[in-house]
């Protein structure tokens, strides 16, 4: 039987998941190189954006349902620690948790995390270790706490981490759910805060509106 984080379905939208997410490179063979070489994930299709526009290619994430896409544009824009991506790699011992080492700004993409199974993890971390990329310690998360490296006995686990980055400086994960949610899942109040940015205006080609 499949496997499910949760028997609840959607009542708005027939969503059969992600279509794709796309992201931006530097450069696109360095992405091939890294995604397809390193990573294993299939590159299915290639295009050309018109005039001179720059490229959109597509990968198999591996499961031929699910598939990750990447935009070459010649003007550079760079990333910028701290505001596309995060400062530090997430899951670093030496940040002690510090907020400021993995948060991105507001409407950037903060991390990337792929579902492996659970016994897949440690071997993971030792093969891209082994290609010398930077991973995490594996981190564990439970109802109220997370730990890097150490399973606390006892505790209620419901998912599995190890962190690295692609060659651009994107935070990737390999994830495993160890359990489905139940109601008692959804158990925090919703922060908010009085200085947010407006939202956008859904009828004026996505204007900030003015307060």
């Amino acid at each position: 039987m499949e496997f499910r984080i949760s028997q609840k379905r959607n009542p708005v939208f027939e969503v059969k998941g992600f279509s794709h997410v796309a992201l931006v490179c530097a450069d696109m063979q360095r992405t091939i190189d890294f995604y397809q070489g390193v990573l294993g994930f299939p590159l299915i299709k290639t295009t050309e954006i018109p005039n001179g526009g720059g490229q959109h290619f597509f990968f198999d994430v591996g499961d031929g349902v699910n598939s990750l896409a990447f935009f070459y544009f010649p003007k550079k824009h760079v990333a910028e620690p701290g505001v596309t991506v995060p400062r530090n790699n997430v899951g670093d011992p030496s940040t002690a948790f510090d907020h400021d080492a993995y948060t991105t700004a507001i409407g950037s993409l903060n991390h990337l995390a792929f579902n492996v199974a659970p016994e897949m993890i440690p071997r993971y971390k030792e093969k891209l270790e082994s290609l010398g990329i930077w991973v995490s310690p594996i981190m564990y998360h439970y109802k109220e706490t997370a730990t890097l490296g150490v399973e606390l006995k006892g505790e209620q686990l419901w998912l599995t981490s190890i962190y690295f980055r692609d060659p651009d400086g994107i935070q990737l994960e390999f994830g495993s759910w160890w359990r489905p949610f139940k109601d008692d899942d959804v158990s925090h109040t919703p922060a908010s805060r009085e200085d947010a940015p407006p939202p956008f205006d859904q009828h004026a080609n996505s204007r900030p509106v003015a307060r």
